[in-house]
């Protein structure tokens, strides 16, 4: 079984947690709530993946509004080279799939991702999983 799920907007990094007054927190629980709320939607109460699983995930980035018209067509589907880093990318959608998508992301065990730049700002990724053989 194979699904594709799609995040609308610009992607987003795996931040790292905050300290401050001998405490730690994550400064992204609400958005990662938000987001694991629209996966949850679109996996429409499906059972969850198990399993080795394999995630393919493209991060399309938003061309620059103050590139030239000519500037934003040579760039469009080229490769991007600038932060934020793609394993911060990869991890961010990681952490909000567990628990909806399947109980622990440590049953990835294959990953195919890249960045690009697209008209459209959004992440795709698609889960399934592994044949075992």
């Amino acid at each position: 079984m194979k699904r594709c799920y799609i995040l609308h907007g610009d992607p987003i990094p795996l931040a790292r947690p905050r300290r401050g007054l001998n405490k730690l927190w994550d400064a992204q629980k609400q958005l990662k709530l938000v987001v694991g709320l629209e996966l949850q939607k679109q996996h429409a109460n499906e059972k969850k993946f198990f399993g080795p699983l394999h995630l393919d995930a493209i991060f399309y980035f938003a061309l620059a509004s103050s590139w030239s018209k000519k500037k934003s067509q040579e760039r469009l589907g080229a490769n991007h080279s600038s932060p934020p880093d793609l394993s911060n990318c990869i991890k961010f959608i990681e952490d909000v799939a567990q628990g909806v998508l399947y109980d622990n992301d440590c049953t990835i065990a294959s990953i195919n991702a890249k960045k690009i730049y697209d008209e459209n700002a959004r992440v795709e990724f698609y889960i399934c999983n592994l044949e075992n053989d």
